[in-house]
């Protein structure tokens, strides 16, 4: 009776814990009305990038109007208009040397109740042996025809900065009268980078509620063991954990392997299926609890579907353009940041299971009543990613 307060303390620790680690991470997009914006994409031995400008604020710059407006039909046509004003005002610099700016191709962006730009793509027409970790940017776009505009620089990718598909960090704003900027990348390093990734490892475990689901189903039974058909609290906290880590090195193992051969292209597969077998494999891990279908093979079951969750974190990095360059380096990292994650996971939750595997409760409810609501979970998300049905509750949660 005496442990009871303390088994409450830190069940509570670890829900209000857990609560703050699933928040979900807010998102937002860049862009408003009185602004341009130069997106730079930095590699190791070239740059690319992309200016962005609304058609209203395009036709301004160039004194447009009546017929000869800059429009989406007629943008391809007028585009070399935009060149040659862009080509005036930008230039990117080292000790005075002006890069040559070699212009790509050009897209629209809808900006729903906003507006509507153009994406004027281009890259610098160098090849470096080692892209410069200082550069100068003079950025002189509408300022004279509009002091009040602001024209903020987003790194959208740089390994070494952790920066991918960034849209929302800006790197420098200018103004009127602040023309001519460095960009300084000197605080960034390999080291930087792969911290970078190592975090995201950890934060994609953190918020990839299946893949969390998919352990929780796991650890749930560790601290019981199947006699005869009945659940029964283990004896000791050491095998028990011993337990734990080795399913969760195994589910390591398999992902890691399928992780690296889906980033060096060797294998692919479509991701309806790849999320698909997520969903069965956190219904087969539960439904293993209320009835013993695994047996003595969870440690091969739980290897296999880990192949699965390992082409998930796959698709996650080509998404997000991790895998371009420093590969070894990224893949390592994510592997290690997932890894740690896990650890984290087991720490907040196996401890309270091992506190609690005695009470009356833990059987009915936490695991069996625990594995039910897990399998109805899984068999939700098979149905919308298998068949790729929406329900309709789905929509309350958009």
């Amino acid at each position: 009776m005496k442990e009871t307060p303390r088994i409450q303390i830190v069940i509570q620790a670890a829900i209000i814990t857990t609560c703050f680690l699933l928040l979900p991470i807010s998102s937002g997009y860049s862009h408003s009305l009185g602004q341009s914006y130069l997106f730079l994409k930095i590699y190791d031995h070239s740059i690319q990038g992309s200016f962005e400008i609304t058609f209203a604020d395009a036709n301004k710059a160039l004194g447009l109007n009546g017929d000869d407006l800059i429009t989406e039909s007629n943008l391809a046509e007028k585009l070399p208009l935009l060149h040659s004003y862009y080509q005036e005002r930008v230039s990117f610099s080292v000790e005075q040397a002006k890069w040559p700016v070699q212009f790509t191709g050009f897209d629209i962006l809808r900006v729903k109740k906003l507006a509507n730009y153009i994406i004027i793509n281009f890259k610098i027409a160098k090849k470096f042996e080692q892209t410069p970790q200082a550069f100068d940017i003079d950025y002189a776009v509408l300022f004279d025809v509009d002091p009040q505009q602001q024209a903020f620089v987003v790194i959208e990718h740089y390994w070494k900065a952790n920066l991918f598909n960034n849209e929302r960090h800006f790197a420098l704003v200018f103004g009127k009268e602040n023309q001519r900027q460095t960009l300084d990348l000197t605080d960034y390093s390999i080291f930087s980078g792969l911290l970078g990734v190592i975090k995201m490892g950890i934060k994609h475990i953190w918020i990839g509620i299946d893949h969390i689901l998919f352990l929780i189903a796991l650890i749930l039974p560790s601290v019981m063991v199947r006699r005869k058909g009945e659940w029964l609290p283990v004896e000791k906290f050491r095998p028990a954990l011993i337990y734990v880590v080795t399913i969760i090195t195994l589910f390591t193992v398999a992902h890691s392997v399928t992780l690296s051969v889906a980033a060096l292209g060797i294998i692919e597969l479509p991701s309806r299926l790849v999320e698909s077998m997520i969903a069965i494999s956190i219904a087969i891990a539960a439904l293993d609890i209320v009835y013993p279908i695994l047996h003595r093979k969870i440690g091969l079951v739980v290897f296999g579907f880990g192949l699965f969750h390992g082409f998930g974190f796959a698709s996650v990095l080509t998404h997000l353009g991790v895998l371009g360059e420093h590969m070894a380096l990224s893949l390592f990292g994510f592997n290690l940041g997932v890894e740690l994650g896990q650890v984290v996971i087991i720490i907040l939750v196996f401890p309270v299971l091992y506190l609690i595997r005695r009470q009356a409760f833990y059987r009915p409810v936490i695991m069996k009543a625990g594995a039910v609501m897990l399998i109805c979970i899984a068999m939700f998300w098979f149905v919308e990613r298998a068949f790729e049905y929406q329900f309709p509750i789905a929509q309350l949660f958009k």
